[in-house]
């Protein structure tokens, strides 16, 4: 028993949680071993805290916290100290001080860090009362140095490249688009609602997994922002966004004809002349949306459109498919024009000719010849 426990616990524990813990940890002994050394303090628990609370996951949001935990203590040091020199008696400027920080530490921007504008509004009151100056530039020297260790920490110390987890959400959400696709050809061949075939939370699995993706590919874009280790800028191309983008305007598309035949089960029965084409069609959309992994659109895309197209006028000859039919055909086509719109290539990055060799030299030169008198 203590074995499955001590399992899913580590299955909640990820590595990301671990090293984010790591680098906390090294921040906050770096920030009170040096007050200790520089400022003589002998407990340095404010500048520990700072460094504990504003390490984050990423870089930029290591700099977020830091921000707003070095605004929200600002602004608590500009409310009190007014407070305790100029208002009396002591009970008004205090009423006076916890008022405004209150007030200023519900503001937006601050988030949770806000707690800290009337924290620090109080200790600056009491020690500005108790004519404690040294103690106040002590307090909050251990605060910058708190804030400037988070920061380094985060920066410097293996920071998080998170693109595993959102090439497993991307490989998930291709898996599931193209699994649905499938599942609606075989859904048009038998003149089944889609329900029947998909299961009845078909559409909100896909709309679960398009949320994931866009999440996990947000969070691997925020982790290589600001990064200083090479695998953040070898992997960048990777996870383009306007893969997410193809795969949603699919995903979309295939919401829409699920509920068209969802309405009319037999609206692909115009007979097989209709149904097997366009059965085949979704399959091949499938196939193209799997390999849509931002390179090339998939070969068959060219031909399958040109077959859209002569099932689109085949149906419309026939008068009893023009309606039902076109209805079907515009979102396929819709998501074949997605598919076939191709990703944009990296930047390519152009290199100094300095220190290269004595042939690329030549080639440059002869290039680019001189203009004789």
């Amino acid at each position: 028993m203590r074995v499955v426990r001590w399992s899913a616990l580590r299955s909640r524990i990820g590595p990301t949680d671990c090293a984010e813990a790591a680098r906390a940890t090294v921040a906050a002994g770096l920030t009170w071993q040096t007050c200790t050394t520089l400022l003589h303090t002998p407990d340095p628990y404010a500048g520990a805290v700072a460094a504990l609370l504003i390490v984050e996951t990423t870089v930029v949001r290591t700099a977020s916290a830091a921000l707003r935990y070095g605004s929200g203590c600002l602004f608590g040091l500009l409310v009190a100290v007014p407070g305790a020199l100029y208002v009396q008696p002591a009970m008004a400027g205090l009423a006076l001080v916890v008022l405004a920080s209150v007030l200023l530490a519900r503001r937006e921007f601050l988030g949770h860090y806000g707690l800290h504008v009337p924290t620090t509004a109080l200790i600056t009151f009491a020690l500005v009362r108790g004519r404690h100056p040294g103690e106040l530039a002590s307090h909050l020297a251990e605060i910058v140095l708190g804030i400037a260790f988070g920061l380094a920490c985060s920066a410097l110390l293996f920071p998080a490249v998170r693109v595993r987890s959102a090439e497993r959400a991307l490989e998930e959400l291709r898996g599931l688009v193209a699994r649905y696709l499938d599942g609606l050809a075989d859904a048009v061949v038998r003149h089944e609602p889609p329900r029947e075939v998909l299961g009845t939370d078909w559409e909100q699995d896909l709309d679960t997994a398009l949320e994931r993706a866009r999440t996990e590919v947000d969070e691997a874009h925020e982790s290589m922002r600001w990064n200083v280790r090479p695998t953040a800028r070898r992997r960048h191309w990777h996870l383009d966004r306007r893969v997410l983008r193809t795969l949603s305007d699919v995903a979309r598309q295939l919401t829409a004809t699920g509920r068209l035949l969802d309405a009319q089960p037999a609206a692909a029965g115009a007979g097989p002349a209709f149904a097997q084409p366009y059965a085949r069609l979704l399959r091949t959309t499938a196939l193209c949306a799997y390999a849509c992994r931002g390179g090339r659109p998939h070969p068959a895309l060219p031909a399958a459109r040109q077959a859209l197209t002569r099932l689109g006028a085949t149906a419309c000859d026939r008068q009893a498919a023009t309606a039902e039919g076109g209805r079907l055909i515009r979102p396929l086509e819709s998501a074949l024009s997605c598919l076939s719109a191709p990703a944009p290539a990296p930047p390519v990055r152009t290199r100094r000719l300095t220190g290269a060799p004595a042939r690329a030299r030549r080639l440059s030169r002869a290039l680019h010849p001189r203009l004789r008198r």
